[in-house]
């Protein structure tokens, strides 16, 4: 499905400036939003963004809709003008006609003048799933958003704004919970990568897989995509198919992983791996049973599995 199929308001990061470049690119004028400052709760965080064209379309989310329409209309104001600006809604603000439910205040920064070389620079680092930060000074009339990369510093009077790669899912095994799973996954914007053993679960995946992985030999599973923003849930019937692979992505850098099965099954399982070498801090990483709470139909399953793993990846960032 294309990225801009999506109700606007469901963007992911990249594609708020995908949608902006296009803009550019075709030449006509986009202007970028970014939230600078908060002053009390609201309901997103500082550094969301949103792309706003000259014809008023926009992608990305500032707020649950209650601001969208009145940026829209701000963005179409600092394009005329040729300005970058900082405007301010809520508590202190002079537009008394925009109220925020919230009862804080926020502070927007309008950029009109983006170079399309350096969103596009950024767009490819992420595609590539690596970290990288916009910068830009917010007092300034022109642009100066400029990319970096992590080892860059920011001067002094710039706001950063940092990009991480999208949660990566990789799921293997077989069965109506891989593919309630991978349905679920593709809506909430997840990279996924689906490995089976089993052709037909491969092709029910194949309409929301990124990557679909056939799996030949149990005790000699391929080399999975795996990275510190990847998550990885076995789904095997058949366990003897699930050890190895457990086993080396326990020993990646993936964030999460986890297994289906019994507590039952998980102690064997647990016995099975520590045959194979696994040591302690191996074993205290393995989730098992998946899932924030019980659930015995694949629908369910595939809710409290991919809830508790975001839950995980969020605290990580809370903690990071």
């Amino acid at each position: 499905m294309s990225q801009f199929a999506r109700p606007p308001g469901l963007a992911g990061d990249l594609d708020v400036l995908a949608f902006a470049t296009t803009e550019m690119a075709a030449g006509r004028r986009a202007a970028l939003i970014t939230i600078v400052g908060l002053d009390g709760p609201f309901s997103r965080p500082l550094g969301a963004q949103l792309a706003v064209a000259e014809d008023k379309r926009f992608a990305g989310s500032i707020s649950g809709g209650c601001l969208e329409q009145a940026l829209t209309e701000e963005a179409q104001l600092a394009m005329t003008a040729g300005e970058n600006r900082v405007v301010r809604y809520g508590r202190g603000s002079p537009y008394l006609d925009v109220r925020l439910p919230c009862g804080g205040g926020i502070d927007l920064h309008i950029d009109v003048g983006a170079n399309l070389q350096t969103l596009q620079s950024a767009i490819a680092l992420g595609r590539d799933r690596r970290r990288f930060s916009l910068a830009f000074d917010p007092a300034t009339k022109q642009s100066s958003l400029r990319l970096l990369q992590p080892d860059n510093v920011a001067e002094a009077g710039e706001f950063v704004r940092p990009f991480e790669p999208r949660l990566r899912l990789v799921l293997a095994g077989r069965g109506w919970e891989i593919v309630a799973m991978s349905q679920l996954a593709q809506t909430a914007g997840v990279d996924l990568v689906v490995a089976s053993q089993e052709p037909a679960t491969l092709e029910f995946c194949k309409p929301y897989a990124d990557q679909l992985i056939q799996l030949t030999v149990p005790a000699a599973p391929p080399a999975l995509p795996l990275d510190a923003d990847t998550a990885v849930a076995c789904l095997f019937h058949e366990h003897e198919w699930e050890a190895p692979l457990l086993l080396d992505a326990l020993r990646s850098r993936a964030f999460y992983v986890g297994a289906l099965g019994s507590r039952q099954t998980h102690d064997r399982r647990v016995e099975t791996l520590r045959a194979l070498g696994a040591g302690a801090e191996d074993i205290e990483r393995l989730k098992g049973p998946i899932g924030l709470f019980a659930s015995r139909d694949p629908r369910s399953l595939a809710i409290s599995a991919l809830a508790e793993i975001v839950k995980l990846r969020t605290e990580g960032r809370a903690i990071a």
